[in-house]
């Protein structure tokens, strides 16, 4: 009885191994200045653009996804690929131009994106306002949220000048 008491306690502690991923430090990427950052969860902040040297401190905070809104062709943005390559991060770009592309198809590739992940996760626009876009169709569409509070989830995300037609698109009233 001892001995299976014994295997109990240190079972976890086997489990454990030093190739396990860092824990992601969410605090630490807020104090990196990215503009608009906000912790939607734990593991998991939506963002405006990072600058080069703000990006090259995700996997050192545990941070090994970005999934990125901007075109590639879209001015201040393209160079983040050959850079997460450098540093071992897993970079998705869902190309959203604008509210345009805040549509149920690009929802469901966030929901996608985000379930495929592993560390700690950036999901950045230019300013965090197509991020809270996605979350609030995917908070609708995706995890069958009712749309005043898939919403609230797109605000909370960082949804700001897009909220119109995110409202129109939930089927809600304009704001008066």
């Amino acid at each position: 009885m001892k001995l299976l008491l014994s295997l109990l306690v240190l079972a976890p502690l086997c489990a454990c191994t030093s190739e396990a991923a860092p824990r992601a430090n969410d605090a630490g990427v807020l104090a990196l200045g990215i503009p608009g950052a906000v912790l939607v969860e734990p593991g998991l902040v939506s963002s405006g653009q990072c600058s080069e040297a703000q990006f090259a401190q995700l996997p050192e905070l545990g941070y090994r996804t970005v999934i990125h809104l901007r075109p590639a062709t879209e001015q201040g943005t393209g160079w983040e690929e050959a850079q997460a390559r450098k540093l071992g991060l897993e970079f998705i770009r869902i190309p959203v131009g604008g509210a345009q592309d805040v549509t149920e198809e690009n929802a469901r590739k966030l929901e996608a994106a985000l379930k495929d992940r592993s560390g700690g996760t950036l999901v950045s626009c230019s300013s965090g306002n197509r991020v809270g876009g996605l979350f609030a169709l995917k908070a609708y569409y995706c995890d069958k949220q009712p749309a005043e509070e898939a919403l609230r989830a797109g605000l909370r995300a960082g949804l700001t000048k897009a909220e119109p037609e995110v409202r129109q698109k939930l089927g809600l009233p304009a704001k008066p």
